[in-house]
């Protein structure tokens, strides 16, 4: 590595601070409802959380919390106690962080999580959310609703595609009646427009921060991104995260119009495929002393959310219950094999990219299924360079430090020889 030379780490957006305050907002709304006694859920990513909101219900997200925890060293012990309790090393280290959590009674800042009034769930994304929250809400006797998504493989047809998109929108009707049984509270339709409306525009925005980091030098970087992408799953349908993301995008803007990016030498354009190591963020800041910089990840853009074309404002307005229906079908996760490599080749070249890191996650084997696929793919038809690095987004002990510092050296060289040639 002597050849190429190191410079600094990058810099993220002086808006992206305001993510401390959003992020604050989030946990004392949570505070105020208990102390209120309003109605409480947790909630899994990829689950309608903007109906939550339309029906006065303060939405917890456990795997949220989960990463504050590892972020401050603390998810180790919450995992270890899980597996005191008999949780299988080989589990979810978001699920083990969770049961961790509650068992040692953690702070909200910590990464704990209030007993909810109910759990909702859905299998969008993994199985596991439904069998996490089927577990911890028998072991705290709440109730709990799953929303059970068909996956649209290669070869589902029209007919089967409207089969599945009624099928999930009659779980979202007979889901609004479990709230209203549980709670007392109606849906609120001009609420629920004005929540939807507020979830369009949050999400339209993010895409529109990605589209400027489609710029050479990229002016953002994963400093503003990983932390970002909080407010699309915890907060979507609220204003707070509405200003934060115009904030962020205006000084983006700025960065372009001066030429400055989030790197000082922005040598290395990269792709992020899987959930971010949030105990060991620093390696990402690794990888920027040697100008390479990522510039667009799979799963922060993924909870953008409305990258249907069939979903337009008009339809989140007026069919709202549609519209969910139809962005639970199409959510990046559960792209089949075919669709993901084709994806990727079309962002590859969309945003300039010299390279791609996958994580094969230890702890989420429906996100890491098909990696090696892919990157063969992507290497023998496309000729994009790729990095395996095997790892786990919440647990430390399957983190090799040595070996990823030297995965993370190897690969900078391979795209230092292409760039010569």
């Amino acid at each position: 590595m002597s050849k190429i030379e190191k410079q600094g780490k990058g810099k993220a957006l002086e808006a992206t601070q305001g993510l401390k305050n959003i992020m604050g907002r989030h946990i004392l709304a949570i505070e105020q409802a208990f102390r209120d006694g309003n109605p409480t859920a947790w909630a899994t990513s990829g689950t309608p959380v903007e109906l939550l909101y339309a029906m006065d219900v303060q939405p917890m997200l456990p795997e949220n919390s989960a990463t504050m925890s590892a972020a401050q060293k603390l998810s180790k012990g919450f995992i270890e106690l899980a597996e005191e309790e008999g949780f299988s090393y080989d589990l979810c280290s978001y699920f083990k962080t969770n049961v961790g959590a509650v068992l040692s009674d953690a702070d909200m800042i910590e990464g704990g999580t209030r007993k909810p009034t109910f759990m909702l769930s859905s299998d969008v994304i993994c199985d596991t959310h439904v069998d996490w929250f089927q577990t911890q809400a028998e072991r705290m006797n709440v109730p709990h609703y799953t929303i059970d998504v068909p996956h649209i493989v290669s070869n589902t047809n029209q007919k089967q595609y409207n089969y599945y998109k009624k099928y999930v929108q009659e779980q979202l009707w007979e889901f609004l009646e479990f709230v209203e049984d549980i709670t007392s509270h109606e849906i609120d339709m001009e609420k629920s427009k004005k929540v939807a409306k507020n979830s369009y525009v949050l999400g339209k925005l993010w895409q529109d921060i990605f589209e400027l980091r489609k710029h050479e030098p990229s002016p953002l970087s994963t400093r503003d991104t990983f932390g970002g992408l909080f407010p699309l799953f915890t907060m979507p349908g609220l204003k707070a995260p509405i200003r934060l993301y115009k904030r962020m995008y205006r000084e983006a803007q700025e960065r372009i119009e001066n030429g400055i990016g989030a790197l000082e030498n922005e040598k290395y354009r990269l792709m992020f495929e899987g959930i971010p190591f949030w105990h060991a963020l620093k390696y990402f800041s690794t990888l920027e002393t040697y100008g390479a910089n990522i510039v667009y990840e799979t799963y922060t853009y993924a909870f953008s959310k409305y990258m249907n074309p069939k979903v337009t404002k008009e339809m989140v307005l007026n069919k709202p219950i549609e519209a969910m229906s139809e962005l639970m079908l199409s959510f990046w996760y559960i792209y089949d094999l075919d669709t993901r490599i084709k994806k990727f080749k079309e962002t590859v070249d969309e945003w300039k990219i010299d390279g791609v890191v996958l994580h094969n996650n230890l702890s989420c084997r429906p996100n890491s299924c098909g990696m090696y696929d892919l990157k063969r793919h992507l290497q023998e038809d496309y000729d994009i360079p790729c990095l395996i690095i095997t790892a786990d987004m919440n647990d430390p002990r399957k983190f090799n430090e040595v070996q990823i510092t030297n995965q993370i050296e190897s690969f900078i060289e391979i795209l230092e020889r292409k760039k010569a040639h």
